[in-house]
């Protein structure tokens, strides 16, 4: 495979491991009188709040159950919403999270796939990926990503098909290759360094099979982002300085990548942790439909709150204050998660939101036919799914605001 090297200035093998499959099962009980009750006295409360700002509540919330999970990275959603992927048995150290040389490699973490029946709410494990596997960051309708550092340094980037488990190398060589992310036309884009040394470059894998390669600036690259929208890819570089940049790009060709670059200051002081911590609940999932607007949703270091940023603008807007995490729903308005609640947020009115749930959950928007999100509240060992199902079927939003 031929890689051409870019260079830019900033403005300032396949197997296939053992997949053992699981008649485990999770039957989580209906939903109560109680919990219904309680999301109408929420929806009522929001109505109540002022006659000048009105939002319907249409929704359900349905328990589907728990899922293991080692504290690790946050599990991924398939886009229909049938499938999850969580990182199971010993959490591995962050600085094997974060590629960091000499860092050890999780021989006692694995992966297993759970299947929802959303008939019956049932989940199931239909799939157990063995160690040493990281689960990654972004997925498709296809599957998911995963990485295998292994012993000896090198460290491998593949993909998991959601139905049955298969496991196919895309990148296997010599060298330490990490934090990928899927495209939204199978690209793939993904950091890499020579076992033993630092400084991460950029590898851009276009869908034809062509490679570019974004040197590392005498910094390093982290966490790489597909939009969701066309072949724009977002990442973080980290200056030999410690300063942070979110640098944009166009990725169709070389060209187009050194002339499209449009980056975004974010401060100083930076270290890989803190790039960790600006994408660690925004995950990339393709297959969703492209988002109303072209923006990356990240924590802002310096603001220390969840932030949307558009390449043509010179700096980020804050969803709301407190912010965690984030979706778009297809209307253009946010599901924002906060310390201790889901809010539906609508971004011409900012200083108004209705309150979806009383809890932390994490929201992932699906493709299933009802419309509906799974919610993911984490725990110390486990992580407990709800669908957030909106009641009129012919829409899929979940509240409406005046447009004036």
């Amino acid at each position: 495979m031929t890689r051409t090297a870019l260079i830019i200035m900033l403005a300032g093998s396949m197997a296939l491991p053992a997949c053992t499959t699981s008649n485990r099962q999770n039957q989580p009980p209906p939903m109560s009188a109680q919990a219904t009750k309680r999301l109408q006295e929420i929806a009522e409360q929001e109505l109540r709040r002022g006659s000048t700002f009105s939002i319907r509540f249409q929704a359900q919330l349905q328990d589907m159950g728990e899922v293991p999970y080692d504290q690790s990275p946050l599990p991924l959603v398939s886009p229909d919403g049938h499938y999850i992927a969580t990182s199971v048995g010993v959490a591995p150290e962050m600085a094997t999270l974060l590629a960091e040389p000499g860092s050890p490699s999780p021989l006692a973490t694995g992966i297993e796939i759970w299947k929802i029946d959303h008939q019956t709410g049932a989940l199931s494990a239909t799939c157990t990926l063995p160690p040493p596997l990281l689960l990654g960051r972004s997925a498709d309708t296809e599957g998911f990503l995963v990485e295998s550092p292994t012993p000896q340094g090198p460290r491998k980037i593949g993909k998991v098909s959601w139905t049955t488990g298969e496991l196919d190398w895309l990148v296997d060589d010599e060298n330490v290759n990490a934090f990928a992310t899927i495209g939204p036309r199978g690209q793939l884009a993904y950091s890499t360094r020579p076992v033993g040394q630092e400084g991460f470059s950029l590898v851009v894998r276009n869908s034809g099979g062509t490679e570019l390669e974004v040197g590392t600036l005498e910094g390093n690259w982290y966490f790489p982002t597909w939009s969701t929208r066309n072949d724009r890819l977002y990442a973080f570089w980290i200056s030999p300085e410690h300063d942070l940049r979110l640098v944009s790009m166009l990725t169709i060709s070389q060209e187009a990548m050194a002339a499209s670059m449009k980056d975004l200051d974010l401060g100083g002081n930076a270290t890989a942790r803190v790039a960790y911590r600006a994408v660690a609940v925004q995950p990339v999932v393709q297959g969703l439909g492209s988002t109303p607007t072209e923006e990356l949703l990240f924590w802002h270091p310096g603001e220390e709150q969840l932030v949307a940023w558009s390449p043509g603008d010179k700096s980020p807007f804050i969803l709301m204050e407190n912010a965690l995490a984030a979706v778009h729903d297809i209307s253009g308005r946010y599901l924002v998660t906060t310390a201790d609640e889901l809010r539906y947020v609508d971004p011409t009115r900012m200083n108004r939101s209705v309150r979806l749930h009383d809890q932390v959950a994490i929201p992932f928007r699906t493709t299933a036919a009802t419309g509906h999100y799974l919610l993911l509240t984490p725990t110390s060992d486990r992580v407990s799914i709800r669908a957030l199902i909106p009641s009129n079927q012919s829409r899929t939003i979940l509240g409406t605001a005046p447009s004036s």
